[in-house]
């Protein structure tokens, strides 16, 4: 019996002190990225198409980090998530996230952090900035990485109460890479990745790849749409050194409510085109991804296919999804 008993505390021992160092799903093989702007709290239906639909990677978007240490979501900014270090929003959204695996094509999920534009007040990647810096932290906020301060716990909550396999930056105004590669070093820590979804200025991304260890950046999700409407993935395969795959994110035609063009959203066989000239130029590229659900659902409620004939076909959103994924499958 005490031999048992000291066996059964071993292995208690190992299994707690393994928990947050568990490593997570890579982006690795052909990566399907769907982003899932609309999903908080979101319902059922809309959580067993996405189970259902092919793609592989998740992304939930998006998320601000708010000055007192907050966490809000963007479907929901009144209500946070996260406070002082503990998970205060809707249990059912819970349950759907971590559901979304079972019997499904998505293996990997993936929290965006989205920062501001330019003029914007300061959010998400200012205070991830300040606080990183000890003497620049809001009171009530813990500075630095530490297991006890906030950030850390805002990462914590992620991974422990969604069961997050990586945390993705979308920074697009304050570019202190520093901060993001101590960030991506805390995470991993955690057991989770980093991945980053640019539009602009290569040299700064390429040097928080350079800066961090292949189990920390393990994806770079260009935006092919609005501000990065131009890229092309040659650039920055080139500009990267391919340190990292790169997967094309493109809009989808839905896109701020308009079945028409719109910040350069993309049919299905447009994106399947793009995809053709992608691949030429990056043939070592394995997947991309849609910006974003709620686009998707929008077009299907607009009724884009009797509409604007120009836009697509699609009726439903399970064939919409079905259409996307295929035109990012076309040359893989």
């Amino acid at each position: 019996m005490r031999k048992s008993l000291v066996v059964l505390i071993l292995l208690t021992g190992i299994a707690c002190s393994s928990r947050h160092t568990q490593k997570s799903s890579p982006a690795s093989g052909t990566n399907l990225v769907l982003y899932g702007r609309g999903l908080y709290p979101g319902d059922d239906t809309t959580f067993d198409l996405i189970r259902q639909s092919g793609f592989t990677t998740l992304i939930l978007s998006s998320f601000y980090i708010k000055a007192n240490g907050d966490v809000v979501s963007g479907d929901d900014g009144r209500h946070p998530i996260i406070h002082q270090g503990e998970y205060t929003g809707s249990e059912e959204w819970v349950k759907r996230v971590k559901a979304i695996k079972k019997g499904s094509s998505v293996r990997r999920i993936e929290i965006l952090l989205e920062g501001r534009w330019y003029g914007q007040p300061p959010n998400t990647y200012d205070y991830i900035r300040d606080w990183i810096d000890s003497g620049r932290a809001e009171p009530g906020v813990v500075p630095g990485t530490g297991k006890s301060s906030t950030l850390y716990q805002i990462a914590r909550v992620l991974k422990e109460k969604l069961g997050a396999d990586a945390i993705c930056i979308d920074d697009e105004s304050v570019y202190d890479s520093l901060s993001i590669i101590k960030l991506g070093k805390m995470v991993q820590g955690l057991g989770m990745r980093m991945t980053l979804c640019p539009y602009t200025r290569i040299p700064f991304w390429k040097s928080i790849v350079d800066s961090s260890s292949r189990d920390v950046v393990d994806a770079v999700y260009l935006q092919c749409y609005d501000g990065g409407k131009n890229n092309t993935m040659g650039p920055w395969a080139q500009g990267l050194q391919q340190a990292v795959p790169i997967y094309p994110i493109f809009l989808c035609r839905g896109a701020f409510s308009r079945c028409s063009p719109s910040h350069n959203s993309r049919t299905p066989e447009e994106i399947r085109s793009d995809m053709q000239a992608f691949k030429k130029e990056y043939p070592g590229m394995k997947g991309g991804g849609i910006w974003q659900m709620a686009d998707v659902k929008a077009y299907v409620r607009m009724n884009c296919a009797v509409n604007d004939t120009t836009s697509g076909n699609a009726v439903s959103v399970r064939q919409y999804l079905t259409q996307l994924r295929q035109s990012l499958e076309q040359e893989l």
